[in-house]
């Protein structure tokens, strides 16, 4: 079928990860599923490989939590965090949409609206209005949406959050019920490391190895083994593992745009410039575009959303700059521990994307964290600006 060109589809979406399967399902909601043609490398939706997708409750609007609140596998009232010598409870609830129930119900949804599903189909070249795919097929569209996940070729200054996960069966119940979202009290290496604990049972358990670095290197292994000693010394012993997840995110810190024929999800910058947290943002983003009709409402709508976030996104790349230029990685931890030592009202509209200008203060006014010379934090806030 080289050369062979695909003509009527209103929208084409390349990607069929988390931004791609929600934008997909947002224009099936308006009833426009019909036109709509997801291409995936990939063998299923939710990406290569296997993922968890979370969010803090309070990052969703009513919009958006309509769209992702049927696809949430598990969700917790609470969320806790712990620092060397201190830990806290946060009643801020906390979601998880799984891979798994992700792939079946976006795909059941998308069928049901008549979505065309091209599985397997790797785009060489993305524009506004078509794609080339690598067996020489041409797909156009009205709009085409290049939802590729991270661009790993970096364009700017970035550090990167790196992470591996083992969901792991335990012999008998765990200590965990619910997130432990950040355990900064593990051994720091490589940069600012913690541990991320989501417990879907009292002994079925997701814990993520998970490091603030200058680098995207990920020795697997070591990753691996880091895991299965945390669980050990919370008193637990691993039965048998049920997946592993691996994740290597860019984290800017400079302003650069997205890239791709109108880029969404984490490719178009619409994620949480310190977290790497995406979901709300994705959510965000696909009911926007699904309540546009041509390309260039679309692009109004995306380049809207990107200005309405600006002073946002400029706040985190000022945190991203200190954390990863102006403190020594020993210290880092210290920048967080600081951190959840305010509000939760703070830090649950610090999550959302939505701090205010007296959180702002709060969080760069005062002593600054250990390690942290007021020549450092100066110097990144000229940087990042």
């Amino acid at each position: 079928m080289t050369g062979a060109s695909h003509v009527g589809a209103s929208h084409v979406i390349v990607g069929g990860g988390l931004a791609g399967g929600l934008a997909a399902l947002a224009l099936a909601d308006e009833g426009r599923g019909a036109r709509v043609t997801l291409v995936e490398s990939g063998a299923g939706l939710g990406g290569d490989g296997e993922h968890t997708w979370s969010c803090h409750e309070s990052d969703l609007d009513a919009d958006a939590r309509g769209l992702v609140v049927p696809l949430v596998a598990h969700r917790w009232p609470r969320q806790i965090v712990r620092f060397p010598g201190r830990a806290r409870q946060l009643d801020i609830g906390y979601l998880t949409i799984t891979r798994e129930r992700f792939a079946r119900v976006v795909r059941e949804r998308l069928e049901r609206a008549g979505a065309r599903l091209l599985f397997g189909a790797s785009a060489v070249d993305v524009s506004d209005r078509r794609i080339r795919l690598a067996d020489g097929r041409v797909l156009e569209g009205a709009v085409v949406l290049d939802a590729r996940g991270p661009d790993r070729r970096a364009r700017g200054a970035c550090g990167f959050q790196k992470f591996v996960g083992l969901e792991v069966e335990l012999e008998d119940d765990g200590p965990w019920d619910v997130p432990v979202v950040m355990d900064a009290s593990v051994d720091q290496r490589d940069g600012f490391r913690f541990v991320y604990v989501l417990p879907f049972s009292r002994r079925r358990v997701l814990v993520e190895d998970t490091v603030y670095a200058e680098d995207g290197l990920v020795d697997a292994g070591a990753f691996e083994r880091r895991v299965h000693a945390y669980v050990e010394a919370h008193g637990a012993r691993v039965a048998r593992v049920l997946r592993r997840e691996m994740g290597i995110l860019p984290l800017p810190l400079a302003d650069e745009p997205g890239g791709g024929a109108l880029a969404i999800g984490y490719r178009g910058g619409f994620f949480h410039g310190v977290t790497g947290y995406s979901l709300a943002d994705a959510a965000r983003v696909a009911r926007a575009v699904a309540r546009c009709e041509t390309l260039e409402h679309t692009s109004r709508a995306l380049a809207a959303l990107g200005q309405a976030r600006a002073g946002q996104r400029a706040f985190q790349r000022l945190l991203a700059r200190l954390l990863f230029r102006a403190l020594p990685p020993p210290a880092r931890w210290t920048a967080l521990a600081r951190f959840y030592r305010l509000p939760d009202a703070t830090i649950a509209r610090f999550y959302a994307s939505r701090s205010t200008a007296f959180d702002r203060a709060r969080v760069l006014v005062g002593r600054p964290p250990a390690g942290l010379a007021w020549r450092r934090l100066l110097g990144a806030a000229r940087e990042a600006a």
